[in-house]
């Protein structure tokens, strides 16, 4: 039976905290390492070793960038603040290898599930055409809770916008489920306004947070260097 994600919270049901009055210090909770350091913290993670090798490959990919793990403390934060309760593989691969930073674009090479919408969408180089963007601060306001969490039971992880907002996202209803799914928020409303469940239009797209990390091909950084990440194979 999928779990309410409301259910035994701990937490309010409604409101969230605006980031505006947010005092905690996301920052100082980021730690940042090197290529060789991200793999050390690989591997000396309890994850499976099929998410290890993902890891890796991502890593390989890109070993002159800055990569972060979140501590234990911010995804607490990030709990109060969104008043939800984070899945435990989410809470263990972020403090594990979270990805190349909050500042930090990506492109995909191809989704692990290639029904979705999104994985047809692809440029003249064959991969994914849209950049993803953190968004793994969750929900931005009390109706995107709302939207969200209530309405289609995800967690927000990577947005990217071209005229509506797709998303990449875990599932709060089933706490097991590691899949990271694909979403759009006009897609949602409709499910929802139709009296469906809101992720009736969703598709899966990946089958874990590691795999995802895997199939990174392209990085945009902040100041709008983009870094094709190398062949490894």
């Amino acid at each position: 039976m999928s779990e309410d994600p409301e259910a035994g919270s701990g937490f309010p049901s409604a409101g969230i905290q605006d980031f505006v009055h947010d005092a905690f210090d996301y920052p100082a909770h980021r730690v940042r390492g090197s290529a060789a350091e991200a793999l050390d913290w690989v591997e000396q993670s309890s994850l499976a070793e099929i998410d290890k090798a993902a890891l890796r490959v991502f890593v390989g990919r890109f070993p002159g960038i800055a990569f972060y793990r979140d501590d234990a403390a911010l995804l607490d934060q990030l709990e109060r603040r969104n008043a939800v309760v984070l899945p435990s593989w989410l809470r263990e691969i972020r403090q594990t290898l979270a990805g190349p930073g909050p500042d930090v674009e990506i492109r995909f090479d191809a989704f692990d599930d290639s029904r979705g919408p999104r994985a047809d969408r692809t440029g003249d180089d064959g991969f994914v055409d849209l950049w993803y963007g953190d968004r793994s601060a969750g929900y931005l306001q009390d109706e995107d809770r709302e939207l969200l969490m209530v309405g289609a039971g995800c967690y927000p992880l990577l947005s990217a916008t071209a005229g509506v907002e797709y998303l990449l996202a875990a599932d709060l209803r089933d706490s097991s489920n590691g899949l990271i799914a694909d979403l759009c928020d006009e897609d949602i409303m409709d499910d929802l306004h139709e009296g469906g469940p809101g992720v009736e239009s969703g598709c899966p797209a990946f089958e874990s947070y590691a795999s995802m990390l895997s199939h990174v091909i392209e990085c945009r950084m902040r100041d709008g260097t983009v870094i094709r990440g190398r062949s490894l194979f």
